[in-house]
């Protein structure tokens, strides 16, 4: 999902987060469109090479960051829709974007699926319960619902399967017929939480109590976080991926800790309340504790 390959396609193209918020925003595209590759895209990363002939590229939950925007020049398509919810690293009035590139930004819409629904004047039955069903994942207002659609897309991103079928799924809003590839997740999950049990450990920093912890690919950044969260009651939780180095920081619904301001510290961003940055190296069992300490000493000086 990361290798940056060139790709080449005669459909419009759909670039889009790899969580729900993501998935779902795509499939509200590939509704209007009709027909467009949908290509799942690690906001860490820069853009890959994408040539879509005499079609649109449309960029579905990605920030804009330095990597997102400095890579701009990898697509290649008559129109760029860039349709996004989170905070830019810059005011995007700062930024040059090429002629063919439309840009909307608003950082107070409470998912990305909603900002894809009203661009598109989008306002039947399904598109709605699409859009609550993501907007409550982004929001982290879990029900049984939610959680479904929550494990089977954190499964089709680390079973590596064809994205495409998965939005399909979406529009119709069904996924019985995976419960195979759910109760194989699911199980491997259980294993994945004591990992990240074993790894972890709170910090106070400036008299906010911070758990950190080291989460395998098969648990999504939310869920590793809460799942910190609840067992530490900590304020803010910082989650690192285990191997690439991405890290998610979310903090508690009492507090105002702006993470926006921590995830700047290593050229990061996305919302007040949750946010991720890459830390460029690689991170294992070995060396989580020592970097997350050097983290908790970066922070200390923002806080």
């Amino acid at each position: 999902m990361n290798e940056q390959k060139f790709v080449e396609t005669e459909t419009d193209v759909c670039l889009t987060h790899t969580d729900v918020d993501g998935y779902f925003a795509s499939a509200l595209v590939a509704e209007v469109t009709k027909k467009c590759k949908v290509i799942p895209q690690d906001p860490s990363n820069p853009f890959p090479k994408i040539k879509a002939k005499r079609k649109k590229i449309i960029i579905t939950d990605i920030s804009i960051t330095e990597k997102t925007y400095g890579s701009l020049g990898n697509l290649e398509a008559e129109e760029i829709i860039w349709i996004d919810h989170h905070r830019p690293f810059v005011d995007i009035s700062s930024l040059a974007f090429p002629g063919n590139v439309q840009v909307i930004v608003d950082p107070s819409s409470p998912s990305a699926t909603l900002l894809v629904q009203k661009y598109f004047a989008l306002n039947d039955e399904k598109s709605n319960k699409i859009v609550e069903i993501a907007t409550k994942s982004d929001r982290w207002q879990i029900d049984n619902e939610v959680q479904q659609w929550m494990d089977i897309v954190t499964a089709w991103n680390y079973y590596a399967l064809d994205p495409n079928v998965l939005v399909n799924s979406v529009l119709n809003l069904e996924i019985t017929e995976y419960s195979g590839v759910l109760e194989k997740y699911r199980k491997e999950k259980e294993s994945a939480k004591q990992f990240l049990k074993n790894n972890s450990f709170t910090k106070d920093v400036k008299g906010h109590l911070i758990s950190f912890g080291l989460f395998l690919p098969i648990l999504n950044s939310s869920e590793s976080a809460d799942f910190l969260g609840k067992i530490y009651n900590s304020e803010v939780q910082i989650v690192i991926r285990e191997g690439t180095g991405w890290v998610s920081f979310r903090r508690a619904k009492n507090s105002t800790v702006n993470l926006i301001t921590i995830a700047k510290l290593w050229n990061g961003g996305g919302h007040e309340y949750a946010s991720g940055a890459t830390l460029n190296t690689t991170v294992t069992t070995a060396n989580f504790k020592a970097i997350a300490e050097e983290m908790a000493q970066k922070i200390a000086q923002v806080l």
